[in-house]
């Protein structure tokens, strides 16, 4: 029995051995350009596992791009989970997830729907997740022409149609189909709530236009236009001109009835003035009621948003937080990288922002930075000790009620100076400043401030090609960077300049594992 309870063994290590590595090779992978659909039809968000690995017991979340913790669909151990809104139309294609196809299939799509969603899959210590962007349009009804106004000379037209999405354009043609350029076209309007846009264009037309106009309304996006043609004869035209011997028969009795109507109306003008001045008192009160209403709703709306926004909080499962706790690493400050502006304690966990300590002249200045090739001259920051070219990785920085820091990853490179700090030249960061928390990078995405952390979790995945933010107290994400990494990456700090609070490496509290036992 003995041999025989040694090739179970070892069969049982060769399975979880290759179960480990096909995890690890694992990406997703969705499709680069948006996926484009029309109002009321069903689509499918293309998200699929490479090299093709089963998703059967996968978890797997797909959410809108910043609400987390509004998922559309999840999908956990066979259970499924629908969001609200969502009820049965989202599902994802069950018989597929052997072969890896975690595309989710959303049925009767609305044109508020548009936007960016999150495939999100995690399996052991393995997680990723991916952009989608979903455009949604609507082609309106058919433009209705009508009259507003009869003049002597002309005869000015009302064009409009509704329900467009996105944004339509508008324009009138002859009967040669050149553009009428002297036709005012109004800003495309959405209903208060809405998300469709309705337009109206107006024109006047004379006598030399009566072969007929033509109201065009289109969109360029889609590649659809719509249009009505209205025509008319020299008898209509003319039919509704007053006739000026009608005019003049009833001209005297309109005059002095006009003139009756002008005194009734200063008389009233009077009385109301009198009201108004006795009335004036509740007026004042009734102006300061409806500002204090304003304010109140403007209030209200304010908490509802953060209310909304916190609900983020302690959304991520304890299993997916306790597999990024498990690659917790010990990170210290290098002294050989830091700026000579900033003072680290004597077990390299703790930094600040300070004035040189020794009091020398320049010369002596210069001569203490002549040997320190790898060191921020310029920039005010530190790398931590140990680099990483694999694996998965995290630490926490402990930040407190600091004013302004910068904490990220960088790339191994000897040139640190005299270069932008962006995800191009090896930097992958996020700072706060001025009050706002935003990415380092050309085009910085500003981030909700109520994520701001006191305490801020960084984790790599070198294989990945992530970096990701998280918010510790609230166990929220914050921000992803996805990138390709071909050197050693190392922690990196910058407590930025005129800010004296102190900058720390937090040891990170891991969860007690449950003890197993077995013969093998």
């Amino acid at each position: 029995m003995g041999p025989l309870i040694q090739q179970v063994c070892l069969l049982t290590f060769l399975i979880l051995f290759n179960a480990c590595s096909s995890v690890a090779d694992m990406q997703l992978v969705v499709p680069p350009d948006p996926v484009v659909t029309s109002a009321g039809h069903d689509v499918i968000l293309p998200c699929h596992l490479s090299p093709q690995t089963s998703a059967v017991n996968m978890y797997i979340r797909w959410f809108k791009e910043g609400e987390f913790a509004n998922p559309l669909y999840l999908y956990l151990g066979g259970k499924v989970t629908e969001g609200k809104g969502y009820e049965g139309r989202v599902s994802v294609f069950t018989q597929e997830l052997e072969s890896g196809n975690i595309s989710l299939l959303l049925n009767n799509v609305m044109a508020s729907e548009r936007g960016s969603y999150k495939c999100h899959a995690s399996y052991m210590d393995w997680i990723q997740e991916l952009p989608v962007v979903l455009q949604v349009k609507q082609q309106g009804s058919v433009p209705r022409i009508s009259m507003r106004k009869h003049h002597r000379v002309f005869i000015q037209l009302s064009c409009s149609s509704e329900n467009w999405y996105p944004e339509p354009d508008m324009l009138w043609t002859d009967s040669s189909g050149k553009e009428i350029t002297s036709a005012e076209t109004e800003r495309p309007k959405q209903k208060e709530g809405g998300d469709l846009y309705s337009i109206t264009s107006h024109m006047r037309i004379g006598m030399d236009q009566l072969e007929g106009v033509t109201c065009v309304v289109m969109s360029q996006y889609q590649g659809t236009k719509m249009e009505s043609k209205l025509q008319m004869t020299e008898e209509f035209y003319m039919s509704s001109l007053p006739d000026r011997v009608y005019i003049s028969a009833f001209m005297i009795p309109v005059f002095l009835g006009l003139l009756c109507i002008t005194a009734s109306v200063f008389s009233l003008i009077h009385q109301r003035r009198v009201v108004r001045e006795t009335l004036k008192p509740l007026d004042d009160m009734n102006t300061k009621l409806k500002a204090m209403d304003q304010d109140l709703i403007k209030k209200t709306e304010e908490l509802t948003y953060k209310d909304k926004l916190m609900g983020i909080t302690e959304t991520i499962p304890d299993s997916v937080w306790s597999l990024m706790v498990d690659h917790a690493v010990d990170v210290t400050f290098d002294p050989d990288t830091a700026h000579v502006k900033l003072s680290l304690s004597d077990d390299n966990r703790r930094l600040k922002f300070g004035e040189f300590k020794e009091k020398k002249d320049c010369e002596n200045i210069k001569e203490k930075c002549k040997g320190t090739k790898h060191k921020f001259k310029f920039n005010q920051c530190v790398l931590g000790m140990e680099g990483y070219e694999k694996g998965t990785h995290y630490w926490e920085v402990d930040l407190g009620k600091k004013t302004q820091w910068s904490v990220g990853i960088a790339q191994d490179t000897e040139k640190r100076d005299n270069i932008q700090m962006y995800p191009e030249n090896g930097f992958w960061s996020i700072c706060y400043k001025d009050k706002e928390l935003k990415t380092v990078e050309q085009s910085s995405t500003f981030l909700p401030i109520e994520l701001k952390p006191e305490k801020l979790g960084v984790f790599m995945d070198y294989e990945g090609r992530q970096i990701t933010f998280f918010n510790v107290e609230k166990k929220c994400h914050i921000h992803s960077f996805y990138g390709m990494f071909t050197k050693k990456l190392y922690p990196f700090f910058g407590p930025l300049i005129d800010c004296k609070e102190e900058l720390k490496i937090s040891p990170v509290v891991q969860r007690d594992k449950p003890s197993t036992s077995g013969n093998c």
